[in-house]
């Protein structure tokens, strides 16, 4: 009878934390700004998670979920060009489509990190990007071809990424720019399309370079 309180406290240090870690980044969130929040005491998180650090951990473990990414099927039919798309369209919903906080919250932290780098970069590396970075990396191996140099290879991946990213990471100066960027969430069926015409140009040009 008296663990449903611990449990619920727990939980809501959890939550609290989700929150306080987007808003501030790591270094700049502290104890006492997730207890205030989560209206427990100061000590529950030493209690509960044996401090800030691994508070964060278990944050992390929670908005990044280690078998969230799905591959797709490579004995399924599907042309290079359909993997394109397929895996850009879930991409650009991961990213932009931020139905709920957890997604809003995953992407804050993830720019914290980015901008700021803990120590723990490299699990959301592990649990994140990793998996994504290996399916396109064969995707685009696939359109090139099987003689594709390691560099040409690395940066048309990166290529690719950036194109995904760039709203992500630079909207507020795409919002003041004149005329006006639209945001990409506002068409991400558009922004997918344009990216993957974007791409496919750009590798296969590649790929006609490569034979002479």
């Amino acid at each position: 009878m008296n663990r449903k309180p611990d449990v619920n406290t727990k939980e809501a240090l959890l939550n609290a934390a989700i929150e306080v870690f987007a808003d501030k980044g790591f270094d700049a969130a502290t104890v006492r700004d997730i207890c205030g929040r989560a209206e427990a005491n100061v000590a529950a998180v030493n209690y509960h998670y044996g401090g800030k650090d691994a508070l964060y951990v278990s944050v992390l473990e929670e908005v990044f979920p280690k078998d969230e990414h799905q591959a797709a099927d490579m004995s399924s039919n599907r042309t290079p060009e359909e993997r394109l798309r397929r895996f850009l369209r879930t991409m650009a919903s991961e990213i932009y489509e931020r139905g709920n906080g957890m997604v809003a919250q995953r992407w804050a932290i993830f720019l914290r990190e980015m901008a700021k780098p803990s120590h723990n970069l490299d699990f959301i590396v592990r649990r994140q990007l990793q998996p994504r970075v290996d399916e396109l990396r064969d995707i685009v191996s696939e359109v090139l071809g099987p003689d594709v140099p390691e560099t040409v290879l690395a940066l048309s991946s990166t290529n690719i990424w950036a194109l995904m990213l760039d709203h992500l990471l630079t909207q507020p100066i795409l919002d003041r720019l004149t005329p006006s960027r639209p945001q990409a969430q506002e068409d991400i069926g558009a922004l997918v399309d344009h990216v993957v015409t974007f791409s496919l140009g750009g590798l296969n040009a590649i790929r006609n370079g490569l034979k002479k």
